[in-house]
């Protein structure tokens, strides 16, 4: 009977589905998969912009109320742009360089439900549409769902133990040693995870600079100037957006990617152990 049931249970797991609508669908710096930061908050310049779909609410701009009183909010997403259905119990991130995890230590989109998570800054709040920095999401994501960041709840903290725990210690070495801070929400993570200290340099070639120069400002969606542009094809290309394979398995060093209606090729160099920008094209 026992076996029976757990079988049966099994197969509820496997029957149990769960469907939801998307709020609104992301409007984005990045263009295209390829180049779009692996994480939040990695460029101030990685902006974008939600509106809330009128399906949702009558009067979308009303479910945004005092949501400019929060510096920072949650983002809850699809990987819309997974390709294929099987999903592996353990990953290769990028930083490990080919070594594979559990999926669970990871924030890989490969996962079995595919919902991505950002923490975003709050920009401003215009009517039904809010302005972000710092994303990671491409063009087109599909939003589920928007939650205010509250650093009280949302950040760990030391507890520190007050005199009402020591009187209530029954242990002499606990009393004893009470008043010093217990770090039970110490937070770690393993090396690999990525250091600052571990990003790749990046140059701009001669021909990218003159490229630079030629931009038009006017024609640019999300960014404000020249200098932005750099600071922010500095940042993509300094966390190194290259795969695994292309990192370990591919010949061709040459990296690829569109940024606000800017083309940019780039190369690997391993002399410098960083990437130099080759051409900047705005597309037309």
């Amino acid at each position: 009977k026992l076996i029976l049931l757990d079988s049966l249970l099994q197969e509820m797991d496997r029957a149990e589905s769960h469907s939801y609508h998307p709020i609104g669908h992301i409007k984005s710096i990045f263009e295209t998969k390829n180049g779009t930061l692996r994480q939040s908050g990695l460029s101030e310049y990685a902006r974008a912009s939600l509106t809330i779909n009128k399906t949702i609410f009558t009067n979308p701009d009303h479910s945004l109320e005092n949501l400019s009183q929060f510096s920072h909010l949650w983002l809850v997403w699809v990987f819309h742009q997974n390709q294929g259905s099987a999903v592996k119990a353990k990953v290769s991130p990028p930083r490990l360089g080919g070594e594979r995890v559990g999926v669970f230590s990871t924030r890989s989109p490969h996962r079995p439900a595919n919902i991505g998570l950002t923490l975003a800054r709050l920009e401003r709040v215009q009517g039904d549409t809010v302005h972000m920095s710092g994303v990671d999401m491409v063009d087109g994501t599909p939003v589920l769902d928007i939650k205010p960041y509250i650093p009280q709840y949302d950040a760990p903290h030391n507890r520190t133990v007050s005199e009402k725990d020591v009187e209530l210690s029954t242990n002499a070495d606990e009393a004893a040693g009470a008043e010093e801070v217990i770090d039970q929400t110490e937070t770690k993570v393993p090396k690999w995870v990525g250091d600052p200290e571990e990003n790749l340099s990046v140059i701009f070639s001669s021909r990218a600079e003159k490229d630079l120069e030629k931009i038009d400002i006017s024609k640019l969606k999300w960014l404000k100037s020249r200098t932005e542009m750099r600071s922010a094809v500095r940042d993509v290309l300094s966390s190194d957006p290259r795969s695994v394979y292309r990192k370990t398995k591919c010949s061709d060093r040459m990296y690829f990617t569109s940024l606000d209606t800017v083309h940019v090729t780039a190369w690997y160099d391993p002399d410098i152990d960083g990437m130099e920008v080759l051409r900047m094209k705005q597309e037309m």
